[in-house]
């Protein structure tokens, strides 16, 4: 019987104040989240055109607009219900069962079942099952990279207290929820359960977090309440002008207010901002970005900050051996005496008392990473592991631990026919040193000096300033147990998680493109600077800051002075999402990086969180918007590009959208307002929105990119999609197109009557109003279609430079559109869905000419402004 633990009576008692569970934060309905995908004003508006539609007997058009909006409402719905899945991921990382004691006994229970003051044991392999504090310990080391960030697992020590007030990755005497014991064995007693936990804190978090809307959807919803507001007004302006001053009948008015608010609405625009997202997504899949939430991928482009994780994305995540300390001196690998007695012997003792292994089959070596490391640089110096290793054999050891510092393995070797028992011991220096009395050098073996000592220890000491992980290497010969007394000292091994190949050019790339890059981790500020200075991203250990000193910092002080840091070492998860919120409170579009459960809250507070797709936790993963397939920074960086031509070709589709659709509203006005016939029927005008424009605006937003626009600042997210310039270019090509199209609509008039009575020789004469609005209906289709050349040009003539014939999709869809636009003039029944007019070769060639004319006066008028503009921005 064991006295430690509770009786089962205790337990039961204690369960009355909860399970071990987390909360799941409530879920949206179903219902609701359709609903929310109603709140446009652009959506009600066509939901309303669509019912007028049908109750006035144009059974058609009304069908046509309410396909319009189911597919946005569809669309918008399949989007949020795969976006919030993080805490559902946190549940599914709670340790199944426990091993705990309970009535006396040792016995195995379902994790849940604990309660505060079980006592719980644990063994390598097992998931820690809650928050304990430690009250035993045997060489226990527990992986907690998934709640700290720190790569290597972290050794225990029940001797060691700390308190709230120690870093998470600090307290030696506790373990946590969610983590994994890698070796050893532990007890301990429960002290936190279910939300209690560090990692309940972080499901807390999550709850607590919402997700900002996106520049661009900030930038949408504004243009479509501005649109929907004008439609409304515009409309009821139109109604009243119709009934009270032509006195035009009911039924009629309302057509012609359907079809002037739906000239208003740019139908499309939701759809085409979706697909050209969409198509972004896609082709960021093929750069090892894959994008979750289709908004993310723009605002990429605005990013201006991005925190990064240091293990993994900016470093390999492999420890591997940078400098050697020999017969006296510091040296880099290809410093190395080949013929080296003392370095073969210091790399035999390190593969020796080496714990981890190579696997053949996968190619990876398998073990602690300070370990691997020795392996590894065996492997890639083609030094002979397998010879090495082949006459070795380990037959006792003295196994690693906290006190001693140390690990010693004694092992039969034999070399050239002579076997021999070697005990070799690698650990700390100050934990090795000591325990030597003769020391190796090319020479031999001789006593060990002062000098020696302190020469070992002066360069021990200085490779630790450079964030190195420094070991020490001694040995004996002719034991028959291991021992850790009189050895003789050989050297020193030192390594680091070095930089991925790349990463700093990258870095510098980021910095030219006006973006910030900070490293955010759970290492020690001295090992995250010394990886950070290396990479460009910090020059001085002062724009350092630890967890800890944030923590003792005035939030609002700390607010102020994040710009100043670009280091933050040793943080929590509450740390994260301070750091990301601060940047934020400076108007900063922050991306943030991470691999662990501590990382899902600031994942989700960040502008755009980017999990590992290789390290990264379920956890992770659910909270980003993207994930990065090869754990790599690199990949940012590309994304971030990517991002930006997105938002130019998103550019690009919405100032084509509004500026035909300002042309309709200003042929739609002005032929009405003048007391003329409506010039387009709702149908002509949806055919052209959705069919004519759509599909040129989708082949803009698919344009090709460029590595220019990494040249370029970050936009000012504040500014909207569209700049003064911009909305000018939508007016004057919008009066442009309007203008030709209302002569297209009044030439066949023209042509029959002259310039006389235009509105008596159209009263009443409803062939002649068809053949006017085939005119119009055609010539604005074309227009329309030829525009998006216009648009797609910067800084010249378009038609008439490479770069206009540079986007494949858009010169087919445009020579399919045109040929299309004909065909329909000409196949009766498509004709008669159209209510058009039949037409002969000349009507063709009139209708062509007038809308090439237009297109081309547009064109030379866009370059006339652009290169005004150009002039005022270098005078300025």
């Amino acid at each position: 019987m064991n006295s430690k633990g509770l009786t089962t009576a205790e337990a039961l008692e204690r369960a009355k104040q909860g399970k071990n569970v987390l909360t799941q934060g409530k879920k949206k309905s179903l219902f609701s989240v359709i609903a929310e995908q109603f709140a446009s004003p652009l959506l009600l508006l066509l939901v309303a055109a669509s019912v007028i539609s049908i109750m006035t007997g144009e059974i058609v058009d009304g069908i046509i607009i309410i396909v319009v909006v189911l597919a946005n409402v569809i669309i918008g719905t399949v989007q949020e219900l795969s976006a919030e899945k993080s805490v559902e991921a946190l549940r599914r990382i709670n340790a199944s069962t426990a091993v705990v004691i309970r009535d006396g006994m040792e016995t195995e229970i379902p994790a849940a079942d604990l309660v505060v003051g079980d006592y719980v044991i644990l063994e390598a392999g097992r998931v820690v099952p809650a928050d304990l504090a430690l009250e035993q310990t045997s060489s226990l080391k527990v992986n907690e990279s998934a709640l700290t960030g720190e790569s290597v697992a972290v050794e225990k020590d029940c001797n060691e207290k700390s308190d709230e007030k120690t870093p998470l990755g600090d307290r030696k005497d506790k373990v946590f929820m969610s983590t994994l014991v890698e070796y050893g064995r532990g007890e301990g007693v429960v002290e936190k359960i279910g939300d209690h936990t560090e990692i309940g804190k972080i499901s807390g978090m999550l709850h607590q977090i919402e997700k900002q809307e996106t520049p661009l959807q900030k930038n949408l919803d504004s243009i479509s309440k501005v649109l929907g507001i004008a439609g409304v007004v515009l409309c009821i302006v139109m109604f009243a002008c119709q009934i009270f001053i032509y006195r035009t009948p009911v039924i009629e008015t309302l057509m012609i207010s359907i079809a002037f608010a739906v000239a208003v609405i740019p139908e499309g625009l939701a759809t085409v901002v979706t697909l050209v997202l969409t198509a972004g997504i896609q082709e960021m899949s093929k750069r090892n970005a894959i994008v979750k939430q289709i908004h993310a991928v723009e605002t990429l482009g605005a990013v201006n900050v991005i925190c990064s994780d240091k293990t993994g994305t900016l470093t390999q995540n492999r420890m591997t051996v940078v400098k050697w300390y020999l017969a006296g001196e510091a040296l880099e690998p290809e410093e190395l005496p080949t013929d080296s007695k003392v370095f073969a012997r210091l790399l035999e003792g390190f593969l020796a008392c080496n714990d981890a292994k190579y696997s053949e089959e996968t190619g990876e070596e398998i073990g602690d990473p300070t370990e691997t490391a020795f392996i590894k640089y065996a492997k890639d110096k083609k030094l002979g592991y397998y010879d090495i290793m082949r006459d070795i054999t380990r037959f006792d050891e003295i196994p690693f631990d906290s006190d001693r510092k140390m690990m010693t393995t004694l092992d039969r070797v034999e070399r050239n026919g002579e076997i021999k028992n070697i005990s070799y011991t690698k650990g700390a220096i100050d934990s090795v040193i000591v325990r030597c009395d003769r020391i190796l050098d090319e020479d031999g073996i001789r006593e060990i000096t002062n000098e020696d000592v302190v020469r070992a220890t002066q360069s021990a000491d200085i490779m630790s300033s450079d964030a190195l992980r420094v070991l020490a290497l001694a040995y004996r010969e002719g034991d028959t147990v291991p021992q850790e007394k009189d050895m003789i000292f050989v050297g020193l091994g030192a390594m680091i998680d070095p930089p991925k190949e790349g990463v700093k050019e990258t870095v510098d790339e980021c910095h030219h493109a006006g973006i910030d890059v900070a490293m955010i981790t759970g290492d020690h500020k001295i090992t995250a600077f010394a990886i950070a200075k290396e990479l460009d991203i910090a020059t001085d250990i002062s724009q350092s800051i630890s967890g800890a000193e944030i923590d003792e910092m005035d939030p609002d002080e700390f607010k102020k002075n994040v710009l100043d840091y670009r280091v933050f070492a040793r943080v929590s998860p509450e740390n994260k999402v301070q750091i990301v919120q601060a940047f934020q409170s400076h108007g900063k579009i922050c991306s943030m990086t991470g691999d662990g459960v501590n990382d899902a809250p600031s994942l989700k507070a960040a502008d755009i969180g980017v999990a590992m797709g290789i390290g990264g936790t379920e956890v992770a993963k659910d909270a980003a918007e993207m994930i990065l397939v090869d754990d790599n920074f690199i990949t940012i960086k590309n994304a971030v590009m990517e991002g930006r031509n997105l938002f130019n070709n998103i550019k690009k589709s919405v100032v084509y959208l509004l500026r035909s659709n300002f042309g309709e509203v200003v042929l739609m006005a002005s032929a009405i307002f003048a007391g003329l016939s409506s010039p387009l029927s709702t149908i002509q005008i949806l055919w052209v929105n959705l069919l004519t424009d759509t599909a040129p605006s989708l082949a803009l937003g698919m344009d090709v990119g460029s590595g220019a626009v990494m040249n370029e600042k970050p936009r000012d997210v504040k500014a909207g999609i569209l700049n003064r310039s911009d909305y000018l270019n939508i007016v004057i090509q919008g009066l442009i197109s309007g203008g030709v199209t209302l002569l297209a609509f009044l030439l066949p008039v023209i042509m029959q009557y002259g310039t006389g009575n235009i509105l008596a020789n159209l009263e009443g004469n409803e062939e002649l109003l068809k053949l006017c609005r085939t005119y119009c209906f055609s010539t604005l289709a074309i227009n329309e279609m030829l525009m998006a050349y216009v648009c797609k040009v910067k800084g010249s003539l378009a038609f008439t430079t490479k770069e206009s014939w540079n986007n494949k999709a858009l010169n087919i869809i445009t020579v399919v559109g045109v040929l299309l636009q004909i065909g329909i003039l000409v196949v009766p029944p498509m004709r008669t869905l159209l209510k058009l007019a039949p037409v002969g070769t000349v009507d063709i060639a009139l209708i062509l000419f007038i809308a090439v004319a237009g297109v081309m006066i547009n064109a030379a008028i866009t370059l006339a402004k652009e290169r005004l503009d150009i002039k005022r921005e270098r005078n300025l």
